[in-house]
């Protein structure tokens, strides 16, 4: 069974389990908004320092820096390009909100790390891991301020438990040394329930939503449309357009554009139920993006095959 394919399942598994019990009513409103907060405030900043203990090798020095580049290229760009695409739609605020969130962010810890080092063995897992935390910088800074409303300042940017945490995972991955197993161990513990947790979450939220909705709803697949086939496309032609010029390993560049083909982020949905913000909308792109990824991501797997070879 392909490593998309498994992590497919694992998630619909789990995300099930979340309606269930949300409609046996073990989980209610209140348990719901605790998890949530659990799993913001604690959980999530485990998995992010677990994530620094990856090896690094210098011969990836040139991928992990392209890598970089290409992530943090990607989240500036893609920022203000959805930032002026909805200005000016007849929305609420809440679903301006929203929309870009969805579109710009996408499921590279959950999602992309499992199915690159699948795919590429430890070279996939280092660089993207090195996607995501550029990701996790851009998630929960701009991501986090965007959803909530809030004015977004530096102290309420670097002030909180995840953003610190990704701070000290950038830290413990550049440096050489690494944790004793036994602390490593227990870190990874506490942060391998963030994908259960995150999908039983979104399975609860997903319970009150009305089926019919879901793929008549015209905002979700204009996300849905940027998220898993125009912005993977651009970044496609920019990988071509550098590599024309520089060399890049064909593992870093089919990573690059597989990590910008993902569905997107769960944080977005957790967030959004977090400060009431659209949860259902955001909720319902993100059960459409998991559902066509099983379309979309195997068709840009196959092109840059094709292109780069592997």
């Amino acid at each position: 069974m392909s490593p998309l394919l498994i992590t497919f399942v694992q998630m619909v598994v789990l995300i099930v389990l979340g309606i269930v019990l949300r409609k046996m009513r073990i989980i209610d409103e209140r348990i719901q908004q605790g998890l949530t907060n659990i799993l913001v405030n604690a959980v999530i900043p485990f998995n992010l320092i677990s994530s620094s203990q990856h090896e690094y090798s210098k011969e990836m020095t040139m991928g992990l820096l392209a890598v970089v580049g290409a992530a943090t290229c990607y989240f500036a760009f893609s920022i203000i390009g959805m930032r002026i695409l909805v200005k000016k739609m007849k929305i609420g605020d809440q679903e301006k909100r929203v929309l870009v969130s969805t579109a710009v962010f996408m499921n590279s810890g959950f999602v992309g790390i499992p199915i690159m080092q699948g795919l590429f063995g430890n070279k996939g897992l280092i660089l993207a891991s090195c996607f995501n935390m550029v990701y996790n910088i851009f998630m929960y800074s701009y991501g986090d301020h965007k959803i909530s409303g809030r004015k977004a300042n530096i102290r309420n940017i670097l002030w909180n438990p995840v953003t610190i945490a990704t701070i000290a995972a950038l830290v413990l991955y550049a440096v050489p040394w690494r944790m004793p197993v036994q602390v490593r161990e227990s870190i990874d513990l506490v942060g391998n329930m963030t994908v259960p947790m995150a999908m039983i979450i979104v399975g609860s939220t997903l319970s009150t939503i009305d089926v019919k909705k879901l793929f008549t709803d015209k905002i979700s697949y204009l996300s849905t449309a940027f998220r898993l086939l125009i912005f993977p496309t651009i970044m496609l032609i920019a990988v071509l357009i550098v590599r024309s010029k520089f060399y890049m390993m064909p593992v870093t560049a089919t990573t690059i554009i597989l990590m910008t083909a993902l569905p997107t982020s769960s944080i977005n949905v957790i967030f959004c139920e977090k400060y009431n913000c659209a949860p259902k909308l955001c909720a319902r792109n993100f059960t459409q993006t998991v559902a066509l990824m099983i379309i979309t991501v195997p068709i840009f797997l196959g092109i840059c095959t094709a292109l780069f070879g592997n």
